[in-house]
């Protein structure tokens, strides 16, 4: 095991680079893991140590280590550090494969539809140095308020007031470094207050932070499974899954992008007041980003009863952003406690400078921009996209910028395969199922907000063209591309209905 305060391979980061700095250091962590440089169980040097051997501010550092803990890279343990994961190089069972017609392989890749951070155009560049040179007039130096400075608090409980239209105290709100340490709060909180009953039942498809989260907290986490034909989280009883905290995406779901229906949040509501379960709804600006009438959030209609809130500030204009946790008050001390003797907190520059950003409407501007153009793009895609042959099937929701292309299994290697042939990159739809990818709808996800608009229609026409080699042309009877449904899995699974339902409401 190395020291923390070595560092023993080469990085270089460059801000010359489209890439942003923290992306540039996971994808060289991330490479040195793969090669063997940096060993299992290696300890990473802290996130303090680390930005000063490279001469980054130290949030730099905290993303890149959040991003690969999300991608299974590293692993923190409690007390302890960072450490390098084991990482598994069995190879999957090979599939018989059907053959495509064989297109040239181009140079470089022309579209790569792996989902990323919101577009840069419309950037506001004044609004945000502002902040910055605002938030460095005074030295970093001094202790950090643990749960967030006053300031931030209560312009986070007002933007969720002026854009959510949710009443929050701001002594109810804890800023976190990101999901995931939001996530963690949370779960370590809760887990001092309950005697037994360590449960927690997270919504798939969903993000990994909640997941890692809940297993560095000591919980056992289990899915909890969306409806075949309407791709929201079911009700914890209808599924017959015994737990005590249930985290859903009611915002919007990621990648499908659909809203939790009315309906279905009175029963999560309901199901918490009859079991005393805890629920936590989790939302990002990029994913909730959309369009139609906002319904009552869970928070509201549960009136802030055994009900915790996180989600994200600023994400629309730095792929980190900042976290919130918005949770009973007799939580906080306990978080307080927690943050206090973690290495990840949020620096006072950094908070004042969302402060800033907050109180002049700039996050709330951007996330409005960020909505209309993600419209408009799943609008395109839709319209770019027509019918495709059966079995596919394409679902854009009415939030975020994914759409989902869903496939019988046999053929998705094959359409991965003939897209890489064609210079265009795609993401299984299975590595957004972290919890049991083996109930996963089979298929392919599109990020369609970071794409210049050339790119974007090259995608499409590809994958159209990918497709329709494997299933044939369109006919009368073909799918069309939904917003809502989700259609069940596809025949080849049967088999899988020998083995006794799983209830779903």
């Amino acid at each position: 095991m190395r020291a923390a305060e070595q560092l023993t391979v080469h990085i270089d980061l460059r801000r010359d680079r489209d890439e942003h700095l923290p992306y540039q250091l996971m994808v060289q962590l991330a490479g040195a893991i793969r090669t063997g440089a940096l060993a299992a169980d290696t300890r990473l040097p802290s996130t303090r140590d680390m930005a000063r051997l490279l001469g980054v501010s130290r949030g730099v550092v905290l993303t890149a280590y959040e991003l690969l803990l999300a991608k299974g890279f590293v692993e923190a343990r409690r007390g302890s550090g960072t450490y390098v994961r084991a990482l598994r190089t069995e190879a999957p069972a090979p599939r018989p494969r059907t053959p495509v017609a064989p297109a040239p392989a181009p140079a470089r890749r022309v579209c790569d539809f792996t989902p990323g951070p919101a577009p840069a155009h419309a950037f506001p560049l004044p609004a945000w140095r502002a902040a910055w040179r605002e938030a460095s007039y005074q030295p970093p130096a001094g202790d950090v308020a643990p749960l967030g400075s006053a300031a931030l608090r209560e312009a986070i409980a007002d933007q969720l007031r002026r854009t959510r239209g949710i009443a929050v105290d701001a002594d109810e709100v804890v800023v976190a470094a990101g999901l995931r340490q939001a996530c963690w709060l949370l779960f370590e909180a809760l887990g001092q207050t309950r005697a037994a009953g360590r449960r927690v039942a997270v919504e798939q498809p969903a993000s990994a932070h909640p997941v890692v989260a809940a297993r560095q907290a000591g919980w056992t986490v289990s899915a909890l499974p969306v409806r075949h034909l309407c791709p929201v989280a079911a009700v914890p009883e209808a599924t017959n899954i015994a737990v005590d905290v249930a985290v859903v995406f009611a915002e919007g779901n990621h990648p499908f992008g659909t809203v939790m229906p009315l309906d279905r949040r009175h029963a999560m509501v309901e199901w918490s007041e009859r079991t005393g379960g805890y629920l936590v709804d989790l939302s990002t600006e990029q994913a909730s980003a959309g369009n139609g009438s906002p319904l009552p959030a869970l928070f509201t209609l549960a009136a802030g009863e055994r009900i915790a809130m996180i989600g994200t500030v600023g994400d629309s204009l730095a792929p980190a952003g900042l976290a919130y946790l918005v949770a009973p008050r007799e939580l906080t001390p306990l978080m307080a406690d927690l943050i206090s003797r973690d290495d990840g907190g949020v620096t006072r520059t950094t908070q004042a400078a969302y402060t800033r950003l907050l109180r002049d409407g700039v996050l709330a501007r951007r996330a409005t921009r960020i909505s209309r153009f993600y419209a408009d793009r799943r609008d395109q895609a839709r319209a770019a996209f027509g019918e495709l042959p059966r079995p596919a099937r394409v679902v854009i929701g009415a939030r975020g910028a994914t759409a989902a292309v869903l496939l019988p299994e046999p053929m998705v290697a094959t359409v991965v395969t003939g897209l890489a042939a064609r210079g265009v990159a795609v993401v299984p739809l299975a590595e957004f199922f972290p919890i049991d990818p083996a109930d996963a709808p089979t298929g392919i996800v599109l990020g369609l907000g970071h794409l210049p608009d050339a790119e974007l229609r090259y995608g499409i026409q590809a994958v159209r063209a990918v497709v329709t080699a494997l299933a044939g042309p369109a006919t009368d009877d073909s799918c069309q591309v939904t917003g809502s449904d989700l259609p069940p899995r596809p025949a080849h699974r049967a088999r899988s209905a020998r083995r006794p339902a799983r209830r779903v409401h």
